[in-house]
């Protein structure tokens, strides 16, 4: 797809990836984060311009407002509601699509809390074989017995859902195993069970980010750099898609381009926003 300055013109909100394109971070807490060159002058000027847009991150161990915080913390101006999780979306997901279950979740507070917040029952161990539903998340503390319990339910009948398919992240050491998707992949090799992805590169995950911003998705552009998540999500939506090469793009590996639009980082697409912008300014006159 050849991008034009139309398509760009007919963005009504940005959905970006967190680690990566805005930020490179010692640990998936974000702890140590720091901007990438043009990240806070490019949201800045979205903001005062109106724009709708959010941080969708793969990371689930946290409350959206603890993640938005060290962000704030590492310059970006968002507000708690901007950074949406796996958490979020996974919760989304189960009330519409599974209705009454309840679930036995492999994960900490920022997958469960999203749960609770929307009326859904979340059981522990002394229940978990009998769920309805399995969600895994990240799990720092994950024990023998919880793997079994988890197992156990799935062979019960339980659906298996998996907050993120990433198999790495970026950060400043270079990449890093994705923790959620291994857990996932673990139980899936022992009861044969597919996991349901509920975060990227789900486009149902992507639906539910659009209704949080007020928009649909045809209208957004999704910003980031891993094309196994966020890109093919976005693709796979009917969004406009751009890659940076801020994150995987700059591993020594090969990365596949799948970006509608390739750019070397957020501070490209910041300088191409302002152009057009000008531009239009200048058309008006």
């Amino acid at each position: 797809m050849v991008v034009s300055r139309a398509d760009l013109r007919a963005i009504r909100g940005f959905v970006f990836d967190v680690d990566g394109t805005l930020i490179l971070s010692e640990s998936p807490d974000w702890s140590g984060a720091v901007p990438l060159p043009g990240a806070v002058e490019l949201l800045d000027w979205l903001r005062a311009r109106g724009y709708p847009f959010a941080l969708f991150t793969s990371g689930s161990t946290y409350r959206p407002e603890t993640y938005a915080a060290r962000l704030r913390a590492a310059g970006l101006p968002i507000e708690d509601w901007q950074v949406i999780t796996t958490g979020v979306t996974a919760a989304e997901i189960i009330a519409t699509d599974y209705p009454g279950r309840s679930v036995y979740v492999l994960g900490e507070e920022g997958t469960i809390a999203p749960l609770q917040a929307r009326g859904i029952r979340v059981v522990d161990g002394t229940e978990g074989e009998t769920a309805g539903v399995v969600l895994v998340g990240w799990s720092r503390a994950l024990t023998y017995d919880q793997l079994d319990i988890a197992c156990r339910a799935v062979w019960n009948g339980a659906d298996l859902l998996v907050t993120s398919a990433a198999r790495a992240f970026v950060s400043k050491r270079g990449l890093k195993p994705g923790w959620s998707w291994s857990i996932a992949i673990a139980i899936a090799e022992t009861t044969g069970k597919r996991p349901r992805v509920v975060g990227k590169p789900s486009v149902e995950a992507l639906r539910a980010v659009a209704r949080l911003l007020g928009t649909d998705v045809a209208s957004l552009a999704v910003v980031g750099d891993d094309p196994d998540l966020e890109l093919r999500m976005g693709r796979d939506a009917g969004a406009l898609t751009i890659q940076v090469r801020t994150g995987r793009g700059s591993e020594p590996i090969e990365t596949p381009v799948i970006g509608d639009l390739v750019l070397s980082g957020v501070e490209e697409l910041f300088a191409l926003l302002q152009e057009i912008h000008a531009k239009e300014g200048a058309a008006d006159q």
